[in-house]
């Protein structure tokens, strides 16, 4: 079985729906090894060394996507980006990971609602299958577009065992993703200005849309940062925020979580599906409720501890090959349909 992945989550840092497509594409055990194709030069080849790859360069991905991509021959086509080319004949299967662009469209750049918005329903009607990347997203495909139940599947982000505990607790609060004005990142300023006394923040992603930060005391920016640092860092938190007002998934926590950092985040996407029971949840946007809980993990050690333990056990529960396994199923159904 041929799959061809649109590799254009692939292209630049490996985040978010990138590391999502790359941990699930490593581990489809399929033969021959799959076709990545993109627009663009693919950097991090990491866990892709066995796959094929094919660049068409193109100055605009989603016309790449449109035009190019439906050339390429496959016996089925994986669109981890949540679209598929609309004149394509090769079966698809297609990954939705969050309808921002929809319900949040002042959140995104103009060439984030075109790619998406105008595509994302005729995208869902061509595919023969959908996963979904939490039963929230499942629902809100089913509510938004009248898919039938019957046609999607969930299948999770996950960790793997490189995100495990160790190390020594230090001194400081650790946030984690793109830094962009639906991370709460206003909400955890604000909050850790409050705090007294006030540890170290250490925010750790690469810059996105409107959002700037300015250094200040107390602050450190790390920018984009590899996995065996970003590791050291979840182990090393007093607690790890995330006051995301809104997400399809959230890896981060589940990131945390694996680490052993005592987490607190909000209940957005599917973190009160991974996170319940593990970790210290908050409404977005409730930044008395953030205060809250900061204040609790800060002053109680044996609270932390407890976290520390359950974390782990939470995230062993969501590994990537149990998801890539998911996905290699849905692609044969989609090639044999």
């Amino acid at each position: 079985m041929r799959v061809l992945v649109d590799g254009r989550p692939l292209v630049g840092h490996r985040t978010g729906i990138g590391v999502h497509a790359a941990e699930i594409t490593r581990r489809l055990h399929v033969e021959p090894a799959p076709l990545i194709a993109s627009h663009r030069e693919i950097h991090d080849l990491s866990g892709l060394e066995h796959c094929d790859f094919r660049v068409d360069r193109m100055p605009l991905g989603v016309l790449w996507q449109q035009l190019v991509l439906p050339r390429i021959e496959a016996d089925v086509l994986w669109g981890p980006h949540g679209t598929l080319p609309v004149a394509g004949k090769t079966p698809a299967v297609i990954t939705i990971h969050d309808f921002t662009s929809i319900t949040m469209p002042g959140r995104h750049r103009l060439k984030t609602l075109f790619s998406y918005n105008v595509f994302i329903g005729r995208s869902l009607e061509r595919a023969r299958r959908v996963a979904a990347v939490s039963r929230a997203i499942a629902d809100e495909t089913m509510r938004g577009f009248g898919i039938p139940r019957s046609k999607i599947e969930i299948v999770p982000n996950g960790v793997d065992e490189f995100f495990s505990p160790g190390g020594e607790e230090s001194d400081y609060l650790l946030f984690v993703g793109t830094l962009e004005p639906r991370k709460g990142l206003d909400d955890l300023f604000a909050v850790w200005s409050s705090l007294s006394p006030r540890p170290r923040l250490v925010v750790c992603g690469g810059s996105g849309w409107k959002t700037s930060i300015a250094q200040r005391e107390g602050i450190e920016i790390t920018g984009y940062v590899d996995r065996t640092r970003l590791r050291d860092l979840y182990r090393g938190a007093i607690a790890f925020v995330y006051p995301s007002h809104y997400e399809g998934f959230g890896i981060p926590p589940l990131e945390a979580l694996a680490c052993g950092a005592p987490v607190v985040a909000t209940r957005t996407g599917a973190i009160p599906e991974f996170a319940g029971g593990a970790a210290l949840l908050v409404n977005p946007g409730d930044r008395e409720a953030l205060r809250e809980a900061l204040l609790r993990l800060l002053r109680d050690a044996a609270l932390r501890r407890e976290l520390r333990a359950r974390g782990p056990e939470r995230a062993s529960l969501y590994r990537w090959e149990a998801s890539a396994q998911t996905m290699r199923g849905l692609l044969e159904d989609a090639a044999a349909s």
